[in-house]
């Protein structure tokens, strides 16, 4: 699809009443608040900066898991920051090409961790995945769930905070600007593994990195990507436009133990020329 074509999808199916997708994110919050849309409104401006000075007044350990936790669940200016994000960053029109990628494949039992406002759910939930949402945030998750079903999207919830991932239970599974958040997001890949089927997809973007405008990016090292072959997972093709930031696609595959032990060694500490020499080497011992 290209870049108009996206955009006119992601607003009929998140704007469906009036086809301005902040104005109906700002109604939809005033209603599930129980606040007048012009307080709503209110809340929405300056939201950004609101939210990244709250982080930094109330988060004096960012290695502090428990911490983190208590951040996302302290007021409702996340819910308003993602808001305006979700209706100003054509990043998330990934989500209707990733639906395109799921709708190809088989299954339909879709997991949203960290599922923030509900977006993505929307759009898989409207073409006839099995919807469940996973968060940390009790406001975040209530809010998504509200959208969902006044959309006439059943779910299903889980709070991160005491409930795990069902086991290989999913064949879809997106997790979209979380990892960054979690302290050890290498542990949440390995219960998203657990949690998907055999052959089941994962789509994961994680801008790991110093952010100053994002304190709450936690982590700045990429510890993830040079792991996912090791873990099980193999890349998937997928075309994204140039105007949209792409995720990274994997499947979950069975991959023999000393297999995933090449990868882990290559992956995490050898690419480089030694490492293709090393690897072609391991290919015509291992894999006669």
């Amino acid at each position: 699809m290209d870049p108009s074509s996206l955009a006119s999808e992601w607003t009929r199916v998140i704007a469906p009443r009036t086809g301005d997708v902040r104005r109906e994110l700002v109604e939809d919050a005033a209603v599930f608040l129980g606040i007048p849309v012009d307080e709503a409104w209110s809340r929405l401006a300056g939201s950004r900066d609101r939210f990244r000075d709250e982080w930094l007044q109330t988060v004096s350990d960012p290695t502090d898991a428990d911490a983190i936790v208590r951040f996302y669940n302290h007021s409702d200016t996340e819910l308003f920051e993602l808001i305006e994000w979700h209706a100003s960053d054509p990043i998330h029109f990934r989500t209707i090409i990733l639906r395109e990628l799921a709708i190809a494949r088989s299954g339909r039992a879709y997991l949203d961790y960290g599922s923030g406002i509900g977006n993505d759910a929307l759009v898989f939930g409207g073409a006839g995945f099995d919807v469940t949402l996973a968060d940390v945030s009790d406001v975040l998750l209530a809010f998504a769930a509200f959208r969902c079903r006044r959309s006439g999207v059943p779910v299903r919830t889980i709070d991160l905070k005491r409930e795990a991932l069902p086991r290989d239970a999913c064949d879809v599974v997106l997790c979209l600007d979380v990892l960054e958040h979690i302290v050890d997001p290498l542990r949440v890949v390995k219960a998203i593994r657990d949690a998907l089927r055999p052959r089941g997809v994962l789509a994961m973007f994680a801008p790991f990195g110093t952010d100053a405008e994002r304190p709450m990016h936690v982590v700045h090292k990429d510890v993830v990507t040079p792991r996912m072959r090791s873990l099980g997972f193999q890349p998937v093709d997928c075309a994204f436009p140039p105007s949209v930031r792409a995720p990274l696609v994997y499947e979950k595959c069975a991959v023999a133990a000393i297999h995933r032990a090449g990868y882990f060694v290559y992956d995490g500490y050898l690419q480089n020329s030694v490492g293709d020499r090393l690897a072609a080497l391991y290919r015509r011992v291992v894999r006669p």
